[in-house]
């Protein structure tokens, strides 16, 4: 983990805030108000950006690279709630809302991060009602998220929940039917609250009857349709 600070690789205060998606909202000015608030961070694989019930001082932007979001249960047992890559926050409505983090939060690659102290970003939330505005409706999205992933697991049975994470890793992480996933087999099996053997011997089952090519950490998706099906019936 390395803070690489104001004066690395991001220039000046102004370019720490991205000129895209939510922070499109802000004016010139807002942004190098907030960037006064912001540290960028740089984070290796299995670094951990902060942890479950620790003060919630910042909300954490991702700039580069992907990260999981997962919450500690007993003993070594661990429920990944959600992953986040480039252009999204982390946790934003547990750590925004909170005095402290709900969750934690992990490097699965090399990650660069920025993180926005809240008090900083409350300010410019009460000046700019669209950035508020969007602001509440990515917190809604998140919120929507994690409780349909609480439907899922309920409803669903293991081929169901194997084929939504394709799904998911295909249409939203890696936006591609061809993919090599970052993520162990320990912890795809935490995103979809199985075990690493259940989910091992349903993607070779997937394989086997060609739905997918699996080489290792890379899957090729042969049929989308399959797929599909599968994460719909459950």
């Amino acid at each position: 983990m390395k803070n690489f600070g104001l004066d690395q690789e991001y220039g000046n205060t102004q370019n720490l805030i991205p000129d895209s998606g939510i922070f499109n909202y802000l004016t010139p000015e807002e942004k190098m108000r907030l960037s006064s608030g912001v540290t960028a961070m740089k984070f290796e694989r299995q670094d951990i950006l902060f942890k479950q019930n620790m003060p919630s001082d910042h909300v954490v932007y991702i700039i580069k690279g992907l990260i999981k979001v997962y919450s500690g249960g007993r003993g070594d047992r661990v429920v990944c709630i959600r992953l986040a890559g480039p252009g999204s926050f982390a946790a934003l409505a547990s750590s925004y809302s909170s005095n402290v983090y709900q969750n934690s939060a992990a490097a699965i690659e090399g990650t660069e991060a920025l993180m926005i102290r809240k008090e900083k970003l409350k300010e410019i939330l009460k000046e700019n009602g669209a950035f508020s505005n969007a602001m509440i409706s990515l917190m809604g999205k998140e919120i929507l998220d994690i409780s349909d992933k609480l439907v899922t697991f309920s409803m669903k049975q293991l081929p169901g929940r194997v084929a939504d994470l394709i799904r998911y890793f295909s249409e939203e992480v890696y936006k591609s039917s061809s993919f090599t996933v970052s993520l162990t087999r320990q912890e795809m099996a935490e995103l979809i609250g199985t075990t690493k053997e259940s989910l091992i011997r349903t993607l070779n089952e997937f394989k086997n009857d060609k739905i997918i090519e699996l080489d290792g950490k890379s899957i090729n998706i042969l049929s989308g349709k399959l797929i599909k099906v599968l994460s719909e019936i459950g």
